[in-house]
């Protein structure tokens, strides 16, 4: 296994399949995305665009908006290099043999990948939600270690009472700054609403659903009856930047695979090529040959 933050890598003959069943996924389940974010690293922008195409023509995002601020972790002088080349000793060796090095690139800090996440959110994400209209979702596409602090610098902008999780949603001991690792194309799924809008649904009766604004899969949520106790560390007030103080999160899936069931790899190695567009799959040749 070798670092491939910010390499251009592309994506192999099963992430393209696994990135086709997640567009006509959410397509299936009459999800209506009006803003899709992606990196501009293509595995993640593909991703995006099989999320787009799957859309019906009238629903459809017009482009995917790729940025760079949703790139993964840059691993500088270890981007390409084995996991071995970055154990302890292989950084305290290179760090000695490079410390004059002025080319020399240091992996991305945690600090700087706080930074380029809250300046997404700050000048995209809740521009976005605030123009989204009620039945409509806003797709993030990147990385598992950017979205594992996007996730993190997002939450910390809500007040702990405004979060909750649906019933059925599994949790970890760690809390819910940290919900754990990523598969291929696995997605976290929220609701976003104002608490005001919530408040005059319960209080007029209208079905949840008419009042919210999602990220990924809009849902009627079911709210979980307590605050989970890994909240404690998240801060009553508001993270800097711009607040959401009146807004609420509903956690509905973590780490969904639900489009996967029933993928699985080609044998012999060939899903995990690289894939080229002019390849022909096994069913469009026997069509082919079908049609001769």
């Amino acid at each position: 296994m070798r670092f491939a933050g910010v390499t251009d890598s592309a994506l192999t003959n099963h992430g393209v399949l696994q990135a086709k069943r997640l567009g006509t996924h959410l397509a299936a389940t009459d999800v209506k995305i009006s803003q899709i974010y992606s990196s501009d690293l293509q595995r993640a922008y593909k991703t995006a665009e099989a999320i787009r195409i799957a859309q019906d023509e009238g629903h459809a995002p017009r482009e995917v908006t790729k940025l760079q601020l949703l790139r993964e972790q840059d691993f500088g002088y270890y981007e390409g290099k084995t996991f071995l080349e970055r154990s302890k000793e292989a950084k305290d060796s290179a760090g000695k043999a490079h410390r004059n090095d002025p080319a020399f690139k240091d992996v991305e800090s945690k600090d700087s990948m706080n930074a380029r996440m809250a300046q997404f959110i700050d000048d995209y994400l809740i521009n976005s939600l605030e123009k989204t209209l009620d039945e409509n979702s806003v797709v993030v596409v990147a990385h598992g270690i950017i979205l594992s602090h996007l996730w993190r610098t997002l939450l910390k902008r809500f007040q702990t009472k405004n979060v909750s999780v649906d019933k059925g949603v599994q949790t970890n001991e760690y809390g819910l700054e940290h919900l754990g690792g990523w598969a291929n194309t696995g997605y976290l799924d929220l609701e976003i609403r104002s608490v005001q809008e919530q408040v005059l649904a319960q209080a007029t009766s209208i079905p949840p659903s008419a009042s919210e604004k999602s990220l990924n899969l809009p849902t009627n949520p079911i709210i979980s009856d307590k605050t989970p106790s890994g909240l404690a560390s998240t801060p009553e007030s508001p993270a800097k930047g711009k607040e959401l103080s009146n807004m609420l999160i509903i956690i509905k899936a973590i780490n969904s695979q639900e489009h996967l069931k029933g993928l699985k790899k080609t044998r012999g190695g060939l899903g995990s090529l690289k894939h080229e567009s002019s390849q022909t799959t096994m069913d469009s040749f026997f069509k082919k040959r079908r049609l001769e």
